[in-house]
């Protein structure tokens, strides 16, 4: 597989990866916080009850952290070499206006 596909699958795994995530962090944070109100009305949102939907973010989360994990790993020869992708003549300018 060309690494330039095994990228891209990886990016749009991540995005996959991610939305459900979110969603389920937001209806976690907004609509089914833990502890607080004793016996709240909300224990399920659209039919779902809390625990799954800590379920669907706890593996969401952990499909989207290690996609990101691979994602770092397949560039890591970028992040190796950035001290010559910021400067590219290696020695040390000198700005024009510091005299």
């Amino acid at each position: 597989m060309k690494r330039i596909l095994l990228n891209a699958l990886v990016d749009i795994g991540c995005l996959v990866a991610f939305i459900p995530s979110l969603l389920s962090g937001l209806v976690l944070y907004l609509f089914l916080p833990s502890g607080g109100v004793r016996r709240s009305m909300w224990t399920e949102f659209l039919g779902i009850p809390r625990s799954q939907w800590v379920t669907v973010h706890d593996y969401s989360s952990l499909l989207f952290a290690s996609l990101l994990l691979l994602h770092l790993l397949l560039h890591a020869k970028f992040f190796l070499h950035i001290p010559q992708y910021v400067n590219p003549a290696g020695g040390e300018k000198e700005c024009p206006d510091d005299r």
